[in-house]
């Protein structure tokens, strides 16, 4: 049966998509869907005031982000998609560059092809700044606990959720709203996107009150 209806407001805003979180000491099991060429990058905000709170840049030159904060550069995370052999379904995960790079060291090390093996991502740290994931093939044993994992079926293969929403770009316009949703919710700023519709101007383009000179809560 295919996903019709999406739920909650974070799975609405991006794309219906179910992302892994990763949590230290929960080491999580799968199967890649995505790797080796198949692997998409694209560098994204993060804002915590925002929502959504990851936001995918267009480009510093016309990002409403990028010119509000041109010493914040976004970084570039890795999408992929993954199969969850628990709840049997494809999810989505996103990782930092050197995250992916470690796991396919470790992957080459253990001539591990995480795309026809079931691996297990282990998680240590709690912050962008300490954390870290290793992996290691999952090797099914009944006798201590460790069952053998059924591969996704051809019927689940052939309803894969698309990955182009999440490699796709939000635009200048998307973006500025976000933006702007969070400026008039905390009351700091006039309601400035009908001041923009009024003068058929993007909000992040009007000169009464530039971007990089509002007083945003991020």
């Amino acid at each position: 049966m295919s996903n019709t209806v999406v739920r909650g407001l974070e799975a609405i805003l991006s794309g219906g998509a179910d992302f892994i979180t990763f949590e230290e000491g929960k080491p999580v099991t799968m199967l890649f869907i995505d790797w080796f060429e198949d692997l998409f990058g694209i560098r994204e905000h993060y804002e915590s005031a925002l929502t959504p709170k990851y936001i995918r840049c267009p480009g510093k030159e016309i990002c409403p982000l990028c010119k509000a904060n041109p010493y914040r550069y976004p970084a570039l995370r890795i999408k992929f998609r993954v199969y969850d052999p628990i709840e049997m379904k494809v999810k989505f995960v996103s990782l930092a560059k050197s995250h992916v790079q470690k796991l396919n060291q470790e992957f080459n090390f253990d001539e591990c092809d995480p795309t026809k093996n079931f691996v297990t991502l282990y998680r240590t740290g709690k912050g962008a700044s300490d954390t870290a994931y290793s992996a290691r093939r999952y090797v099914a044993n009944p006798e201590s606990g460790k069952p053998v994992l059924n591969f996704p079926t051809q019927e689940l293969m052939d309803q894969m959720p698309d990955i182009t929403p999440q490699i796709t770009p939000h635009s200048p316009e998307e973006i500025a709203d976000f933006m702007q949703t969070v400026v008039v919710g905390a009351h700091t700023q006039p309601n400035i996107y009908n001041q923009a519709r009024h003068s058929g101007k993007p909000a992040y383009e009007q000169k009464e009150v530039p971007v990089t000179q509002r007083k945003l809560p991020f």
